[in-house]
Parts: C-alpha cells; sequence; structure tokens
C-alpha cells in the first residue's frame, strides 16, 4: 500500500463519493415522491462534477420512471442549455404542453413549459450553471389538471 496521498486520486474520491451520496439521497426522495400530492420525477443516474464542469453522459440522464431524458447541451456562445424530452405515448401524455418546476438542487428552481412535442428547453446563465446542482434533478408537474 502507497502511504503518499495523489491529490488527483482524493480528488476523483471525493467526486465519486459526492455522486454515491447523491444517488442515495435521489432514490430514497423518488421513494418518498410516490407518496406526494404532486407527481415528481427524479433522475437516478446522476451527473458526476468533473474539475470545472458537470459532465453529463453523452446519452443523457433519464427520469426514474422513464418518462423523461434530460441533456446538457452546449451551445456556441458558451451558453448551457438543459433539454428535456419526454420519451414516448407516456412521456408525452404525462408532459405534453404541461407546466412543470425543474429543480436543480435545494437552491435552484425553474418554472418552464413542455411544447406540444414534449420538449423543454432551459437557457442557464452563468449564475444558474454556479447554483444548479445537477446530481439533484427533479421535475415536478404543477398544473396535473391539464
Amino acid at each position: 500500500m502507497n502511504p503518499t496521498l495523489d491529490p488527483r486520486d482524493a480528488a476523483r474520491f471525493l467526486r465519486t463519493l459526492r455522486v454515491a451520496t447523491q444517488t442515495t439521497i435521489a432514490r430514497e426522495e423518488m421513494r418518498d415522491g410516490r407518496t406526494r400530492a404532486r407527481p415528481l420525477s427524479s433522475f437516478a443516474a446522476l451527473a458526476a462534477k468533473g474539475l470545472t464542469e458537470w459532465r453529463f453522459p453523452a446519452a443523457g440522464l433519464t427520469s426514474g420512471d422513464g418518462l423523461v431524458l434530460a441533456r446538457l447541451l452546449h451551445e456556441s456562445d458558451g451558453a448551457k442549455v438543459l433539454t428535456l424530452q419526454a420519451q414516448g405515448a407516456a412521456g408525452l401524455s404525462a408532459y405534453a404542453q404541461k407546466a412543470v418546476r425543474v429543480r436543480l438542487g435545494e437552491t435552484l428552481a425553474i418554472d418552464g413549459v413542455f411544447d406540444r412535442d414534449g420538449a423543454l428547453h432551459i437557457v442557464l446563465d452563468q449564475d444558474a450553471q454556479t447554483r444548479a446542482d445537477f446530481a439533484a434533478l427533479q421535475i415536478e408537474l404543477l398544473d396535473s389538471a391539464l
């Protein structure tokens, strides 16, 4: 065993620990979400924070119920766009033209409306990017009566 500690290995371990912790929290919240009055969809496959920014898988993140796919896109001007796309007929019937609140951690909540094709695009300004916690991404339907 090597008694010296490499800072890169320590940083990698701490990122892994953070993602594992957020995964556990997200799964617990998904279980709790089944008993809430408002429909809430959490993402179990979580993004990992690198040294400078969040790294989403190239295929995106699928919500725990499988109805929404989230992708983080990088525009040419440096802006980041969080794209949420309803998946399949069940996803379209649940989210198309519905108002939602997208929560990115404890401090950032953004309201939006899915279009008729089941897509929602959220442009993240610099303030939103620094406050966002993509490892705790949730979508809450606001008007389930539509």
